[in-house]
């Protein structure tokens, strides 16, 4: 029976019975017990770090810039080119080589930066612009410390963090994307390689065909597609599109920036080596390194500090990219096997092997953590497969991006969106519009099936595809842009 304590002058105490105290400990020993595990993982997270650090610095092989005569560098913001190639520059300019840097957006778009170098909590979109003007000053000097010359950086003008919008809902879309900040339909910069240029996605890809045509490089470098950025994932999207329907031929290499807590550790740390992220380690990505001297290392480090409304900001993790090498990466088009209906879900119809768990939030939701992506075809159909490392659930929409090829003809894009168990083409954005009237979408557990009719696609022998997952209107993980070949 519970015991009660009484004083005469205050009015009665009440004290807690055994049972509310072993609540309370119970709830202590939970949030100890959370605090713990989330040490103890961020313990593991830092540990792994250093380890593969070491570990796989001793096993990247390396790429050779002198072997590349004529190279083509494409950078989402100003900074990202020095980040991920100053070194390549450098190496390149000393073996006579020529190079050209073209940055898709200018960065206007970094409100915290704008707002600290310019004093101010409220922009106006002339503030924006004009922080866009001082991110290309920025650029012209880090890029000609390191041996450019200004003829050779291009400034596209598209809407910084708007690329996304413009590679999946404005690409061929009748009207513009609106850029919030900037206010415009159209790049308000003088200096932009086509003056006045609407915002819509094709425009960005006949502006990098007219460079690459222009150019001719023998080298491309562009951001890696599973880089958690929109604007870098869809920086990537736009130059591999282009270069599927130009049909050009040449190497290709791609950087990664961000991607969570990477690099690490975040500051200044010339003796260590970049390596890829522990999860994409073990990807269908190839990794490769070039490797730094000190006057390079050095030299690197000072034109990122050229870069002056960034370093107020985001210092360390500008500076944590000052290592002994430069990472690229390499991400191969993957042949989808005739389908022999059996399991469409074994490993001969793998052509993409997606990181897990490499966000906080799909941890818990599993569902919605994208495990692999399957791919065959057979004479009448084109058999999709996704996966997932937890059971799919009825409030995850699951999206499927479609543009199919015909011998590197574009032939157009679709939208599929899977929830419950409906399948719905959201948008095709094509003329003739494709059709998904005969499609079927079979769902079991973590499992996705999907069957266009190939005619029905105009009968592509090539797809460039990609799988999300949203809840909410709010994405969970992306899959990286893949080149399926039907052959």
């Amino acid at each position: 029976m519970p015991r009660f304590r009484f004083v005469v002058s205050k009015g009665e105490v009440y004290r807690k019975t055994q049972k509310e105290k072993k609540l309370r400990f119970k709830r202590k020993y939970i949030l100890y017990a959370f605090v713990i595990w989330i040490v103890g993982n961020v313990l593991v997270f830092l540990a792994r770090e250093y380890i593969s650090n070491y570990f796989f610095s001793a096993q990247l092989p390396q790429l050779q810039v002198e072997n590349y005569k004529r190279i083509l560098i494409f950078a989402p913001h100003c900074d990202d080119e020095t980040l991920s190639s100053a070194g390549v520059i450098q190496r390149a300019l000393l073996a006579g080589s020529k190079v050209k840097v073209v940055v898709m957006t200018n960065g206007d778009g970094f409100t915290r930066a704008a707002g600290q170098n310019f004093g101010k909590i409220r922009l106006s979109p002339d503030d924006y612009i004009k922080f866009g003007y001082l991110r290309q000053n920025e650029t012209i000097h880090a890029l000609e410390d390191l041996g450019l010359r200004r003829e050779d950086i291009i400034f596209l003008g598209y809407p910084d963090r708007g690329l996304r919008f413009l590679w999946e809902k404005y690409f061929d879309s009748k009207v513009s994307y609106f850029s919030p900040l900037t206010r415009t339909f159209k790049s308000p910069y003088s200096n932009s390689y086509q003056r006045g240029v609407e915002y819509k996605g094709i425009n960005v890809v006949k502006n990098i065909q007219s460079i690459i045509k222009s150019y001719e490089p023998d080298l491309i470098i562009y951001p890696y597609s599973r880089d958690q950025h929109p604007d870098h994932w869809a920086t990537s999207a736009f130059v591999k599109f282009s270069i599927l329907t130009l049909n050009y031929k040449c190497e290709e290499w791609q950087y990664l920036v961000h991607r969570g807590d990477w690099p690490t550790p975040f500051g200044k740390h010339p003796q260590m080596y970049l390596v890829p992220p522990f999860k994409l380690a073990f990807t269908d990505t190839k990794w490769y390194q070039v490797p730094l001297d000190d006057y390079m290392i050095e030299r690197k480090s000072n034109s990122i500090s050229d870069y002056h409304s960034q370093m107020k900001v985001m210092r360390g993790f500008l500076e944590a990219f000052v290592r002994q090498n430069e990472l690229f990466a390499k991400l191969d088009a993957e042949d989808a096997k005739k389908y022999e209906g059996d399991n469409l879900f074994s490993d001969k119809y793998l052509i993409s092997n997606e990181p897990i768990h490499d966000i906080w939030s799909l941890i818990f939701e599993k569902g919605a953590d994208i495990e692999a992506i399957f791919a065959a075809h057979d004479s009448k159909n084109i058999y999709i497969g996704i996966k997932m490392v937890g059971s799919a659930k009825k409030l995850i929409s699951y999206y499927l991006h479609i543009r199919a090829f015909e011998n590197y003809k574009y032939l157009g894009r679709m939208y599929v969106l899977v929830s419950g168990s409906k399948m719905n083409v959201i948008k095709t954005m094509t003329s003739p519009a494709f059709s998904a009237q005969n499609a079927k979408m079979r769902r079991k557990k973590n499992q996705i099936e999907i069957i266009f009719p190939k005619k029905d696609l105009q009968n592509p022998n090539m797809l460039y595809l990609s799988v999300r997952t949203e809840f909410l209107g709010r994405q969970l993980d992306r899959s990286a842009w893949k080149v399926i070949e039907l052959k």
